[in-house]
């Protein structure tokens, strides 16, 4: 009766915030309410009602980019309420000193676990999408968590290499979440700047090949000096190939917006704003982390990941927990993403999956290494 609603459950993370955020400053216990839609979304992920999944499709085109579209604006508007409230808190005395300071955790926390959980979540679909538009949406969305250079890590990185060991998102089998986070914070900014660098070159190189190689007998000096002046062009480096960087390019616009928001909000403003950013880059690279822990190399058989049968999972992240049917087909659209059990199963939904590995990362691995092995031996 409902399942055609099933779609806008991707809604509750960010009106949730936005209701937070512009209904007016809160006392401490009013702030702590509006954890509650959080807390009950934990709860269902926990139970995990395995629902019958429901091929979408039932709805046009139009529909599920409205919905795209709607997310991408509450984001923006999110990010901005969120660098306004905090900019209007008093600290006029004790006690305005110690609610202002509970109003800050729950922003955190509320504006965080939105950016990560729907901001990060829709710019990965868009990013896939062919449009060159919606390609740009999904890298200002990224902005907004500083996290841009994601796109060329996840696009040439992790989709081409995946659980091979060139591959920095795959999880390594025993590798701790702490560890994990360590080796792919920097570790993505490194490979998307040299990607870039190297795709720059490769462009250079071919706009300035010679095609004339052999010197034919009616050249003279003239000419010969001609093919030398654009023999030297092409060994010089071009000192604007620089700036059509897109690594940089999503720099010099992340460190734009901080400063804007320095000179318009204040410094604890800006000072939120990257915070919420660092907690929805957490939540993204949990959700990473365990989608493909163990599996490098296809020692425990050929799968592109672990699956969940969550249904609040499903709709909530726009298709991302079917992400096996993700990189069997990255072009599908996430209303198209084939469903698929084809890899070992998560006993949970991606919501408390995403506290687990990184409040109990040992019990965690112990429950992986027991479905690896269960998994191991149904391949074969």
């Amino acid at each position: 009766m409902f399942s055609r609603f099933n779609d806008l459950a991707a809604f509750i993370l960010p009106l949730t915030t936005f209701g937070f955020l512009y209904s007016g400053q809160h006392s401490a216990i009013g702030a702590l309410i509006w954890f509650m839609p959080f807390l009950t979304m934990l709860l269902i992920d926990w139970l995990n009602p395995p629902l019958p999944y429901e091929s979408s499709g039932k709805h046009s085109n139009l529909y599920y980019d409205s919905i795209l579209h709607l997310l991408s604006a509450l984001q923006f508007i999110n990010i901005f309420g969120l660098v306004k409230y905090v900019s209007e808190l008093p600290w006029d005395n004790a006690n305005a000193v110690i609610t202002s300071l509970v109003n800050l955790v729950a922003l955190r926390f509320v504006v965080g676990t939105s950016s990560g959980a729907s901001g990060i979540v829709v710019a990965h679909e868009l990013i896939h999408r062919p449009q060159n538009y919606l390609q740009q949406l999904g890298r200002l969305l990224l902005c907004t968590t500083c996290y841009e250079h994601f796109v060329i890590a996840h696009k040439r990185g992790h989709h081409l290499n995946l659980c091979l060991p060139e591959d920095i998102a795959t999880a390594r089998l025993g590798e701790s979440f702490k560890d994990y986070w360590r080796r792919v914070y920097w570790g993505y900014f490194r490979y998307a700047w040299q990607s870039e660098q190297d795709r720059l070159s490769h462009k250079e190189a071919q706009s300035k090949l010679i095609p004339l190689t052999v010197r034919p007998e009616s050249f003279d000096d003239a000419q010969e000096s001609l093919v030398e002046g654009q023999i030297k062009s092409f060994l010089k480096p071009n000192k604007f190939r620089l700036f059509a960087n897109q690594v940089l390019q999503g720099v010099i616009v992340e460190l734009a917006l901080i400063l804007l928001i320095i000179n318009i909000f204040g410094w604890l403003a800006a000072f939120m704003f990257c915070y919420q950013a660092l907690a929805a880059i957490r939540i993204l690279e949990a959700v990473n982390y365990f989608q493909h822990w163990g599996l490098e190399n296809g020692q425990f058989g050929k799968t592109y990941g672990w699956y969940s049968q969550s249904w609040l999972s499903r709709y909530a992240l726009i298709g991302l927990s079917h992400h096996i049917g993700h990189h069997e087909d990255e072009h599908r659209q996430y209303f198209e993403i084939a469903y698929s059990e084809q890899g070992p199963k998560l006993p949970y939904g991606y919501f408390v999956m995403n506290l687990w590995v990184k409040l109990n990362n040992g019990s965690y691995q112990r429950m992986a290494l027991n479905e690896l092995d269960k998994f191991q031996q149904m391949q074969g």
